[in-house]
């Protein structure tokens, strides 16, 4: 097995001060719960004696092993975890980064968020904190493998169905992470690693997203990696959903071609980013064209205009599925995740289904759901009671029943809650025997027009209020 190359953020120039640890073969995690961060993170000492070491305990419990790799953020080294004796891959961020107090602050909130997710596709961050010697650390699942870039430097551009498989499992992971409301902000082929697995030939993992955008890098005052930078984002916009999708663009056509659409210094790359056409990678790929499809995507997910780019990630992934057909790739991972979909939309549904119908049978506040002539369509257990009724709502009739005695303008008040789309609120007064009265609240208002069901009908709730004498 090659060493992993774990380069995983911005390039930087390495820093001679600290002494280099043995070189380490793998790269990054494995599970176990997340330690939470200090309250109040004490200040981290800026003038070090010394580097950390193999052999040097992080964080109370990571015996450090070697180095995995070295990144814009920081270090990445292989520990043991103490009591558990299970390796892992630990990132520990550069003092100059981490002291910076909203450096510290983007860390802990990114770290808290990206630790509670769950993806085949996603680098697993398993704990997190501050060390009061070395820094701020983040440890992740260890894996062995080699990130895309690497793998595009060592051996070329990858054949249009590997490519299209890899560019399937990345956006599937940003799919997710878009999903639960987090942004990447700097998708790069140096934060995908290929990982070979005794049941997958090439599992793809997503690494550090939302976390490098820390990182200045390369451009002052511009969050992320210039190669990969939408043009909203080098004008000042923060990272989107759209700045993504752009970068998703960038990397496909990487795969596929080899190299990079725009290069040059950082001036000459954000002014080919706001101006310069997309190269069309159907033209560069040696042998000809695969398919104007693929032109078709790549030129989508990179327009200029975010709002010309595809909406969603999952729109991006319906064109690359088609691709994919077209090209005869069995994507078996794309028919599981589309079943998956599917049967995972309809259980949500059946518990909402059943959670609404609990809900509505276990609620002690009479509710019922009626037309205008008062002809009920259902009704909770606690109204057919107060009503009267035995056994369920089926051809129940309140004029049948002893409302209309207490509330008189019953009827004309449901019509007038239909006729005026708004709530009708009454107070109606109950003898409940000797000289007790409730007094209690009763609510009408008009199903929604788009009720699937209910559309016309008004929704009938009654709240007892308080108890009075006579």
């Amino acid at each position: 097995m090659p060493d992993s190359d774990l380069d995983l953020d911005i390039p930087v120039e390495r820093e001679g001060r600290e002494p280099a640890l043995p070189s380490a073969t793998s790269s990054v995690l494995s599970a176990h719960a997340p330690s939470q961060p200090p309250v109040e993170s004490p200040a981290i000492a800026t003038d070090r004696q010394r580097g950390v070491r193999q052999n040097d305990v992080i964080g109370g419990r990571y015996v450090v092993e070697g180095q995995l790799g070295r990144g814009g953020m920081g270090r990445v080294l292989r520990v043991k975890h103490q009591a558990l004796g299970k390796a892992f891959a630990l990132k520990l961020i550069k003092s100059a980064i981490a002291t910076n107090p909203r450096i510290r602050e983007l860390f802990y909130r990114e770290a808290r968020l990206a630790s509670a997710l769950s993806h085949d596709n996603i680098c697993s961050i398993v704990d997190f904190g501050l060390d009061e010697q070395f820094g701020l650390f983040m440890v992740m699942e260890l894996l062995e493998g080699q990130t895309v870039h690497a793998k595009l430097r060592d051996s070329g551009r990858f054949p249009p169905k590997v490519a299209c498989d890899i560019m399937w499992q990345v956006a599937d992971a940003v799919r997710f992470i878009h999903s639960r409301a987090i942004l990447h902000g700097d998708i790069k082929t140096e934060n995908m690693l290929l990982v070979r697995t005794s049941v997958q030939r090439r599992l793809v993992k997503l690494l550090d997203f939302g976390l490098a955008r820390a990182d200045l890098g390369r451009s002052e005052g511009v969050d992320g990696t210039p190669e990969y930078l939408a043009p909203e984002r080098i004008d000042g916009a923060p990272a989107s959903q759209a700045s993504d999708i752009y970068a998703l663009g960038i990397v496909f056509f990487e795969l596929l071609t080899g190299r990079l659409p725009f290069g040059g210094d950082v001036p000459a790359l954000f002014d080919q980013h706001r101006t310069a056409a997309m190269p069309m990678p159907s033209t560069l790929i040696e042998g000809g064209p695969i398919d104007a499809r693929v032109d078709e995507i790549v030129a989508r997910a990179t327009a200029k205009d975010p709002a010309k780019r595809h909406p969603d990630v999952s729109t991006f992934m319906y064109e690359l599925r088609t691709l994919m057909q077209m090209l005869g790739v069995d994507n078996q991972r794309a028919r599981r995740r589309v079943q998956g979909d599917v049967q995972r939309e309809r259980r949500d549904l059946d518990h909402r289904v059943k959670a609404a119908a609990e809900m509505f049978t276990a609620v002690t506040l009479p509710m019922a759901a009626c037309d205008q002539h008062g002809r009920v369509r259902c009704a909770n257990p606690a109204f057919l009671a107060f009503v009267g009724a035995a056994g369920d709502a089926g051809g129940l009739e309140l004029r049948d029943s002893a409302l209309p005695d207490v509330y008189p303008t019953l009827f004309a008040d449901l019509t007038e809650a239909l006729a005026k789309q708004r709530p009708v609120k009454r107070v109606i007064y109950l003898n409940e025997g000797g000289d007790r009265v409730v007094e209690a609240a009763v609510i009408l208002t008009a199903a929604p027009s788009s009720a699937e069901v209910t559309a016309g009908e008004v929704f009938v709730v009654i709240h007892p209020l308080r108890s009075l004498l006579t």
